[in-house]
């Protein structure tokens, strides 16, 4: 991530959530549909509505920078 962190710079702004805050938040992992994978990846525009949801850890670079393309507009 500290790569993409240096890339976006000052444009995005990255949030690992630890497996225990996790773990806490039930009704944000049912509202992103995380149920059955309990984690993922999710991209928020500039006011807070998550424009991309990516269950589990079948993600890579190429999706998160889309996700941010999508919010950045690029």
């Amino acid at each position: 991530m500290s790569e993409l962190e240096q890339e976006y710079e000052g444009r995005a702004r990255f949030t690992i959530v630890s497996p225990e805050e996790t773990a806490a938040a039930t009704a944000e992992i049912e509202a992103f549909g995380f149920t059955d994978t309990k984690h993922g990846l999710v991209v928020f525009d500039g006011e807070g509505t998550a424009q991309l949801k990516l269950p589990g850890h079948m993600f890579g670079r190429a999706e998160i920078e889309a996700g941010l393309k999508r919010v950045l507009g690029g």
